[in-house]
């Protein structure tokens, strides 16, 4: 169905079809769910044109309705909506402490088996209702049990478009990549990159007249904080970082200013600049910033333009991967950075801010 438009948007379409067709399901009776959002790459614009990708498909999925869902799903039930924030949280964390061990396992496999009964154990937490503070406990100490030898590789972190970059089909396995050649995967889960993004959105919002949209983030902000603390505190036993979100926050209009930016921009490419600054300054020692785009993807390409400064003002080279759908090998540009880096920065180095809090 892709003509030039979004990958991502036309995946989510195919994989409507595919699933009405494997069911065998009438498409008069059904509908499809796409977000209602005014976050980066026009998401607000899926609905529309998800509409209109069926009706050209063929007559009978025209009849297929779009449901236009909020992403936090408050609109169809507060339990949907936290619910969901836990499982984005958990979810990321498993991802961020298994990159963090998997490098330096000494049985291989030990990590993938504790991340697949992990993610078993909370299914059944999240379907049943059950205690998800004893279910993390337990999968904390799952990981603590396997036999790891601490090595120094340089850490890779990987930002870029929120569909590629921790979807290991369209990555084409990124991170094994990295790990296979002596890498150390950083990733960031989506509740701590929402925190990063939200502080310019709230306020683009509220000078624009959006007193609603800003009256909800505030109040699921307080939510989220109050909910993380209570499980925090298992994930940092593993990446023990040395306090919370606020304390590697930078000042967002002070990082965007030096791009040229303004805190009424809106988008990926800002959103991308806010996320290194942070993971520098998280992460004093890293090697590598990936970045992963689709093809057809106009805010990859502004932040590709970018990345000779970013590089110049961070210290950190970044390479930029773009995934066309095709079965071609797009990994092996990231190769080179691993085997011969361009700046030695390993684990266990002497931590330090890099940007102060004046900029």
């Amino acid at each position: 169905m892709n003509s030039g438009q979004c990958i991502p948007l036309t995946v989510m379409a195919q994989n409507f079809v595919n699933f009405i067709e494997k069911h065998e399901l009438d498409p008069s009776r059904v509908a499809v769910w796409n977000p209602n959002s005014q976050l980066a790459c026009n998401i607000g614009m899926f609905p529309y044109y998800t509409k209109e990708l069926l009706r050209s498909w063929n007559e009978d999925y025209a009849q297929i309705d779009v449901y236009v869902g909020e992403m936090t799903f408050t609109d169809l039930s507060v339990r949907a909506a936290i619910n969901s924030y836990f499982a984005f949280m958990f979810a990321g964390y498993l991802h961020r402490i298994a990159c963090s061990i998997r490098p330096y396992e000494n049985n291989k496999g030990d990590t993938n088996r504790a991340v697949y009964e992990s993610m078993a154990r909370l299914y059944d937490v999240f379907l049943r209702d059950g205690s998800k503070e004893n279910a993390v406990e337990e999968i904390m100490r799952r990981f603590l049990s396997i036999d790891i030898t601490p090595a120094l590789r340089p850490k890779v972190a990987i930002f870029g478009d929120l569909y590629v970059r921790d979807n290991d089909v369209m990555n084409q396995g990124l991170i094994d990549v990295i790990e296979q050649n002596n890498g150390e995967v950083v990733t960031t889960p989506y509740s701590e990159f929402m925190q990063i993004i939200s502080e310019p959105y709230l306020k683009k919002w509220f000078k624009q007249g959006q007193i609603g949209n800003v009256a909800l983030l505030k109040i699921l902000q307080k939510v989220a904080h109050v909910m993380e603390r209570k499980y925090y505190r298992y994930f940092n036993r593993i990446i023990n970082e040395k306090g919370t979100y606020r304390d590697y926050a930078l000042p967002p209009d002070e990082i965007l200013k030096k791009f040229g930016l303004k805190l009424m921009h809106s988008g990926e490419s800002m959103e991308n600049i806010l996320k290194i600054f942070y993971l520098v300054n998280k992460y004093p020692d890293l090697s590598l910033f990936v970045q992963t785009n689709p093809a057809y993807c106009c805010p990859s390409l502004v932040t590709q333009a970018m990345s000779d400064r970013i590089e110049k003002m961070t210290g950190v080279p970044v390479v930029t991967i773009e995934y066309d759908g095709t079965g071609s090998s797009k990994n092996e540009d990231v190769i080179p950075f691993l085997v011969y880096p361009r700046k030695k920065k390993y684990r266990n180095v002497e931590e330090k801010r890099v940007f102060t809090q004046s900029g």
